[in-house]
């Protein structure tokens, strides 16, 4: 009785936190829009050879199958604006800005079993999908099967991939393996996370002299590569301690500034060919800023809360499969408007699917076991805002 009323007191705290941050979750759901327009009106499009690589069938005639006129407008800002990178870059504040929440009287293992029940179970059905697209694909196109086992076993899990040095195959894991990493950074830092500590901004500043050694000394190969995204996260920190009253605004401008211009600096340092999306990840941070500033815009509502909850799903499964679906579509004669149409309703109706049957069952287990495993309980766990 005692842990069915704590667990119901932990879920009450939890609601009434979320009343109070409703525009992380907004924004979570207008960030998983921004990157489906990216994929479905712009890469798919524009970027065909990349496609055809990434799907392993043949590349999309352009003079069959031109860029839809329509279409143009949504990208005229390129390359100073990316709906993909814009929606990363809000997903990379979000995670900064709620994570720290999770942080509060947790314990480390505790924080990373629930992360891993909230992220790696959705992504290994997710890779499945994407895997069984690409199977279609070459079905149809009669492309013989491109990996071999131990390249798909070592994809399953995030991270292995990059430490065995393999090329991606979905297009989308290396955002979650860069929170993954960010993840174990905030386990490590846990004390002064849940002091809300100014040390945690050491961390960044580390991470920045680290990167920049590398590169400036020529030892490109061995560069901490995600290194600036992870330094850009800890702007959505900056905005946390903002929002709990533990920096002044005047604080709070000067640390967001300075990571944001250290995030530029190595950004061209160590990636060049893309020091372009700067513009954007700074447009992100103006969109966030915003959206606290002003939460009263950004309040709940029935569309918002729902691409908030199908936000990760979404994110995982439409980008392979949406790509096949659209190239197969186009293949048998569909206009291009109705193939957008059908594939984009298709993406969100699995999507959601995910979210009742995989991701919301994998997210209470993983709460479950850490409320049951003594070693991970704590003394008065605190509310996690839109973990």
């Amino acid at each position: 009785m005692d842990d069915a009323m704590q667990e119901a007191s932990i879920a009450q705290s939890r609601k009434i936190h979320l009343e109070r941050v409703p525009f992380a979750n907004t924004l979570r759901g207008i960030a998983a829009l921004s990157v489906i327009v990216s994929h479905y009106t712009g890469v798919f499009w524009d970027r065909r050879d990349a496609v055809a690589s990434l799907i392993h069938v043949p590349e999309l005639p352009l003079s069959k199958y031109a860029f839809p006129v329509y279409l143009s407008w949504l990208h005229a800002a390129m390359p100073r604006f990316d709906w993909g990178a814009f929606g990363v870059a809000l997903f990379f504040l979000i995670s900064g800005f709620v994570i720290p929440f999770s942080l509060r009287n947790a314990t480390w293992q505790g924080f990373l079993v629930g992360r891993f029940f909230r992220i790696v179970p959705l992504y290994m059905v997710g890779f499945t999908v994407t895997l069984l697209a690409i199977w279609l694909a070459g079905l149809y196109f009669g492309v013989p099967w491109p990996f071999s086992s131990i390249e798909v076993a070592i994809h399953y899990l995030p991270v292995l991939r990059e430490f065995f040095g393999m090329p991606s195959i979905d297009g989308i894991v290396w955002t979650l393996e860069i929170e993954i990493k960010f993840y174990l950074i905030c386990a490590l830092c846990i004390t002064w996370f849940s002091r809300r500590s100014m040390w945690v901004f050491a961390v960044p500043a580390a991470l920045a002299v680290c990167e920049f050694y590398l590169v400036h000394n020529g030892y490109g190969a061995l560069a901490i590569l995600p290194a600036p995204f992870l330094i850009f996260m800890f702007i959505g920190v900056v905005f946390h301690y903002l929002h709990v009253g533990a920096l002044t605004s005047e604080q709070g401008l000067f640390l967001g500034s300075a990571i944001f211009l250290v995030f530029a600096i190595l950004l061209e340092m160590a990636m060049p060919g893309i020091v372009a999306m700067a513009w954007t990840y700074g447009f992100a941070v103006v969109v966030f800023s915003f959206a606290s500033s002003f939460p009263a815009l950004f309040r709940h509502s029935r569309i918002g809360d729902f691409f908030s909850r199908i936000s990760y799903p979404l994110y995982v499964i439409h980008g392979v499969a949406g790509y096949v679906a659209l190239r197969v579509l186009l293949e048998l004669g569909a206009k291009a408007w109705l193939s957008l149409i059908v594939v984009t309703g298709g993406a969100i109706v699995l999507a959601w699917t995910l979210h009742v049957w995989v991701e919301s069952p994998s997210h209470r287990m993983g709460k479950r076991l850490a409320g049951s495993l003594p070693w991970l309980r704590v003394a008065e766990p605190v509310p996690a805002a839109a973990e």
